[in-house]
């Protein structure tokens, strides 16, 4: 058997002390592990849904509660940069028939507050107008998903509790020259740059429209829709959030998921 030699240190023997890891390596070693960490961190969201990041994200701009319905209104028209429009079809093969388009919108220039009144612009060589100068009412139908927030968050955008709104009325052209046209196209513009192309291409004549609005239905959570007045339409204000807005995110009993801005007080009945 070989018995392992032991050094052993002499009394009053210096040891040489360890050279100390420079900065720069821990420099180095601090961003090696930093993007460990961030990569881990990006496949764990990727594999989740992008649920991980969600719990970062800022829900100051986040929809308001089920129960205020003008201001849910209100909050899709502003959010909406485009809107299926319906109108009553002109086409011989199907005239009468229910027709339906998209159409880009805005109800203020991008950052700025909300107005409530959708502002569009039409051209003749489109279907949509044609149908429009027939007969100018028409429906639009906006959806919490158009930027993805229901699929996010796990509900099918056909869902109640992914709120949509639709809303009635009829197209009135906005002369040119006047004040209202001046702001329409400059929320337009600032929405959709694209659309001052639009108006110069020369055989296309685009005129700027906005709907004046007839009726408003609110559907946004189990029970069927709800009716708001254009009183309490024009009187709510998207931007300010209630403190229900904020209450924590739970389950139904029928095992849907709700986001966090709905109450869970309330009893769930079969999708209308």
């Amino acid at each position: 058997m070989t018995i392992p030699s032991v050094t052993y240190k002499q009394f009053g023997e210096t040891v040489a002390p360890v050279a100390p890891v420079g900065t720069k390596r821990w420099i180095v070693l601090y961003i090696m592990v930093s993007a460990i960490l961030l990569t881990t961190l990006a496949c764990w969201n990727n594999l989740s849904g992008g649920s991980l990041i969600e719990m970062f994200e800022d829900d100051s701009d986040g929809p308001p509660p089920h129960t205020e319905y003008a201001k849910m209104a209100r909050y899709l028209v502003h959010k909406a940069e485009w809107v299926s429009m319906g109108s009553l079809s002109t086409v011989d093969a199907i005239k009468g028939f229910p027709m339906v388009n998209i159409i880009s919108v805005a109800d203020s220039a991008r950052g700025e507050k909300s107005t409530g009144t959708l502002y569009f612009y039409l051209t003749m060589l489109d279907y949509t107008a044609q149908d429009l100068d027939r007969d100018n009412r028409l429906t639009v139908m906006l959806t919490l998903d158009q930027d993805l927030y229901c699929t996010r968050n796990g509900i099918d955008p056909m869902e109640p509790t992914c709120a949509r709104i639709m809303v009635s009325g009829r197209a009135d052209k906005i002369e040119n020259g006047t004040a209202e046209y001046a702001f329409g196209s400059r929320a337009m513009f600032s929405r959709h740059p694209a659309a001052q192309k639009w108006i110069q291409t020369d055989g296309h004549n685009f005129f700027l429209c906005k709907l004046n609005i007839t009726q408003i239905a609110v559907l946004d959570f189990y029970g069927g829709p709800h009716y708001v007045t254009m009183a309490d339409y024009l009187a709510a204000d998207p931007d300010k959030r209630s403190k229900a807005a904020s209450s924590s995110s739970s389950s139904n009993t029928s095992g849907r998921q709700i986001p966090p801005r709905f109450s869970t007080t309330e009893g769930t009945t079969a999708m209308p």
